[in-house]
Parts: structure tokens; C-alpha cells; sequence
């Protein structure tokens, strides 16, 4: 497709109008625990590469990962109180990306020289950075997720499919009910919803209507621009509560994407703080992998793996492809929000393309309805 073209979602390098969208808003790019002062991490996102690294007072900052010199990856090199000092030559840059020490050069010489360096925030475990023109938005904030009763668990994890899959399957309930089936099935989540969307001033409000009693409740879940979702989420295997869960679809390349998520856990009774997502054996792609390749079968893994959900979407989503044709698309009433989002996005990206402003979308201050509204078991439910 053309760099121009305003369906064209799946290609998001700094030259499409995708890219260019999805480079309007702070993206999560890492968890704050696995950074490690004086060990820096080259970053693939964005179709592009880059340079993250925590300095020695604690604070996150990330640079472009070419060293401006003679382009050896600044990734390699040394953190230097809060700055990082390339391992070819010794040239130091300032958090801001201003060199400020060139051992081997004339003192005059090292404030001509500038890195790009890009907005960095830490915010409920995760590294946020901001890769667009000019000054920076706001940071959005989610006081669901502040100060609460439970434990913020942060996980990872990379999916083998265009991000754009994964965003369209956060707008479709629907799916729940026959891609995770084995699992709704044993909670009681057994009636499919009558899905109704509403554009809003942050995204896509998305309700699943349901009247039967127990699981069966509406459910709400809010769909932020460009590609974050927060709603509640049903258990899983290995979890038995509902939770408020936020999660980001962060492409990494055209056919590859990271799901960053942030959860609300209840209070282990035991004491015990889980504050990141355990690693899983086998790895949920593996699995994928070997599912998509026919030597295993989706029905073949342990219904309480608890990567279970993870592998289910995994399978669905890249069994597509690794970027999906849209045009050969037959869609039904039951997919009214990934109607309403192509139409979001063919609109935001036409403004783009004709240099006009885009919607500011932004979240309102105040908390966001869900089901559940406390970190813990609902009983009723």
C-alpha cells in the first residue's frame, strides 16, 4: 500500500500516516522493573530502533540508538551519572541527548553535536515514551489503578500477528465466547452479548449487553485512541477474579506486536506480592507456533495453563496472517466496533494527510465506569 493511503493501518514506520498517528501519544515500551540502572536496552518499536536506559538518580531516558558520530548503537555504551557515553569513542550525552564530553575532540566541538532524545515518563510500572513532533501531551492518567486495595501486576508479551489485529479484537466481544470458550464455559459466561459502541472524547465506549443473571452481566470496556484498551477482564486460568485491566497493543515491526498490560490483583492472604506476571513454561508462543505449524492442536493444551487465554488469542490473530488484507472482510451487526474504529482511524489518518488537526482525544479526569470497581472477587457475580 502507499504511504498516503488512510486505510492502511498495518504499516507504521515514521513515514505513514499510521506511524505518524500512533506517534501523536505516549507509548509504553518496556516494564519499569526489568530497566536496571547502568544497563541499557536497544529498543525495537515503531518499525524503529532506540535507547532506553535508567539513570544513576533512578530516572528513565531514552535516546535515538545511533550515536551520532559514526553510528555505532548508543544501546552498547555506558551510563554516565544521567547520561550515556557511546562505547565507540567515549562521546557522552545528557538525558536531552546534548553531547557534553568528547575525549578526543576540541572542547567547541561537543554542543554541535545533538541525539535525538524523546519524552520518558514511568507510570504504573511501565516506561512510557512519547515519539512525536513538538511538545508533548499530557501523560493519560488512570486513577482506576491508583492508590488501590490490591496488587498491580505488570506483564509483557509479544504477539506474532500486525498490531492492528490485536486492536481490532479488544472491540470484539463476540470472540470470547468461542475463542476462550473452554474457559468461559466453566465460569458460566455462557450468553453472547448485544454489542453496542459509541464514539467518545478518548476512544470507543464499547458495552456487551447481556440479561441473564451470575456471569452473564453487561459488560463495559473502554477503547482509548490509538491502540490502548481498559475494561474489565474475566478470569482466566490460574485466576479466578475479574479484574480492571489496562492494556497497550505497541507494534514492534509491520508483523510483530507487544501487548504492555497493567492488572489490578486482589490481596494475596498469604502476604505474597506478585507485582510482575510470572514467565510461562512453555512460552505462549511456542505454543502458538506449534499450533499454527499443525503439530499440535489448540484443544491439546491444559485447560488451567495459565498463558491459556494468551496462546487462544495468539492462535486466532495470527492465523489471519501477519497483516490482514481488510478489503476481503465480511462483516456482520456483531461487529459494529471494528466498523466504528476503521472508520475512526480512516478519518484521523485523512487529517493527517491533508495537514489538518486531528481530534484531541483525551480521557476524562474522573474515574471510568466498569463492572468491576474494586479489586476483588465480585460476589454477586
Amino acid at each position: 500500500m502507499k504511504a498516503r493511503d488512510v486505510t492502511d493501518f498495518a504499516h507504521i514506520g515514521p513515514d505513514t500516516l499510521a506511524g505518524k498517528f500512533l506517534r501523536r501519544f505516549w507509548q509504553p515500551i518496556f516494564v519499569g522493573a526489568d530497566l536496571k540502572k547502568g544497563r541499557p536496552v536497544r529498543v525495537h518499536v515503531l518499525n524503529e530502533y532506540f535507547t532506553l536506559y535508567r539513570g544513576d538518580s533512578g530516572a528513565p531516558f531514552t535516546v535515538e540508538d545511533r550515536c551520532p558520530h559514526r553510528q555505532t548503537s548508543l544501546a552498547l555504551g555506558n551510563v554516565d551519572g544521567d547520561g550515556i557515553r557511546c562505547f565507540y569513542h567515549g562521546w557522552l550525552f545528557n538525558g536531552q541527548g546534548q553531547c557534553i564530553e568528547q575525549p578526543a575532540e576540541k572542547a567547541s566541538f561537543a554542543k554541535k553535536v545533538q541525539a535525538r532524545a524523546y519524552p520518558t515518563e514511568e507510570y504504573l510500572g511501565l516506561i512510557f515514551v512519547y515519539f512525536g513532533e513538538g511538545d508533548a501531551p499530557p501523560l493519560p492518567r488512570f486513577p482506576e489503578m491508583e492508590n488501590v486495595e490490591g496488587t498491580l501486576v505488570v506483564n509483557r508479551h509479544m504477539v506474532p500477528c500486525n498490531y492492528f489485529q490485536r486492536v481490532e479484537n479488544d472491540l470484539d466481544e463476540s470472540h470470547v465466547h468461542f475463542v476462550h470458550r473452554v474457559s468461559t464455559d466453566s465460569y458460566g459466561l455462557d450468553e453472547l452479548p448485544d454489542i453496542h459502541v459509541t464514539e467518545t472524547d478518548y476512544g470507543i465506549l464499547r458495552i456487551g449487553e447481556r440479561e441473564g443473571g451470575g456471569a452473564n452481566a453487561t459488560r463495559t470496556a473502554h477503547w482509548m485512541m490509538p491502540n490502548a484498551n481498559f475494561l474489565d477482564l474475566p478470569p482466566s486460568p490460574g485466576h479466578p477474579h475479574w479484574t480492571v485491566y489496562l492494556a497497550y497493543r505497541v507494534p514492534v515491526d509491520d508483523e510483530t506486536m507487544m501487548t504492555l498490560a497493567v492488572s489490578i490483583r486482589p490481596i494475596d492472604p498469604s502476604g505474597a506480592k506478585q507485582t510482575q506476571r510470572p514467565k510461562m513454561d512453555p512460552d505462549p508462543n511456542f505454543l502458538t507456533e506449534e499450533i499454527l505449524a499443525g503439530r499440535m492442536y489448540l484443544q491439546d493444551v491444559d485447560p488451567k495453563y495459565p498463558g491459556l487465554f494468551v496462546v487462544q488469542d495468539n492462535v486466532a490473530l495470527a492465523g489471519q496472517g501477519r497483516i490482514v488484507d481488510r478489503s476481503r472482510d465480511r462483516l456482520g451487526q456483531s461487529d459494529k466496533g471494528v466498523i466504528l474504529l476503521r472508520k475512526l482511524w480512516e478519518r484521523e489518518l485523512k487529517k493527517i494527510r491533508d495537514d489538518k488537526p486531528i481530534k484531541n482525544w483525551r480521557r476524562p479526569k474522573e474515574k471510568l465506569h466498569l463492572l468491576v470497581d474494586r479489586p476483588k472477587l465480585l460476589e454477586e457475580i
